[in-house]
């Protein structure tokens, strides 16, 4: 499938809307989170609008974080907080950090937006070389589902009403694990699009990419209460560590 879907398309379509989506509450994913960070730092890989890297401030985590969308960046500066954040304008995919933090965590399906294998093991390598020894890195993402899929396509209609209607029109392509995915805003006579182009990663893909990256799986969950992992779970929270040697 060509894209044309670059690393900063989601923030410069989705930045004006993000903070409006229906994200679940970050309660449980920042009580998870401030466990694993101990005395920090802790780094956030596409920090975005500081959903969860606010909160953890606000507990004492020192937070550092990457986006490569400055426009999520500016609407984080603008919430309590948010400028006290370390924040670099940097691509997920491939970065340089001192390899000094307790934490990394990647969430919300992101490890998804890089568009090919070979970007998403250098993000797991990336992450792994930023951690000091024994620290972790957590990846939420929501469990692939191709039987969703009829003839490799889908469209839903999410909301409708007197004066909008919110369609989601899904193209999924199994060979390449790649689904383009448009949000269709339909309203006031006007049309907006707000796309996001996938490529889904079995737990077991991801549990190699981490070992290629010198990680070690340690734990996976299917949600941030630490439920067990099983068939019907819609997503998994993994934990990987670096090894003390």
């Amino acid at each position: 499938m060509n894209t044309d879907w670059d690393a900063l398309t989601y923030g410069t379509r989705w930045s004006g809307i993000y903070d409006g989506l229906p994200w679940p509450a970050p309660d449980d994913a920042v009580d998870f989170l401030h466990k694993l960070a101990g005395d920090g730092p802790a780094l956030e890989l596409a920090i975005g609008t500081g959903r969860l890297a606010i909160p953890l401030a606000e507990r004492g985590v020192e937070i550092h974080g990457l986006d490569s969308s400055q426009d999520m960046i500016d609407k984080m500066r603008q919430k309590q907080g948010g400028a006290d954040i370390q924040v670099t304008l940097a691509d997920i995919s491939s970065f340089e950090a001192q390899p000094d933090y307790s934490l990394a965590f990647l969430v919300l399906n992101t490890i998804y937006a890089l568009q090919t294998q070979e970007q998403q093991v250098s993000c797991f390598r990336s992450a792994a070389a930023a951690l000091r020894p024994g620290g972790y890195f957590v990846v939420e993402a929501f469990m692939p589902d191709p039987t969703r899929f009829q003839r490799n396509s889908r469209a839903h209609v999410l909301d409708i009403g007197l004066d909008h209607v919110l369609i989601e029109a899904d193209k999924h392509d199994p060979s390449t694990q790649q689904i383009l995915e448009q949000h269709i805003h339909l309203k006031n006579g006007g049309v907006e699009l707000f796309p996001a182009f996938l490529r889904y990663v079995w737990p077991s893909e991801m549990d190699l990419m981490a070992q290629l990256a010198g990680l070690r799986k340690v734990d996976r969950f299917g949600s941030w209460t630490r439920d067990p992992f099983t068939a019907q779970s819609g997503l998994h929270v993994s934990v990987y560590q670096r090894p003390e040697q």
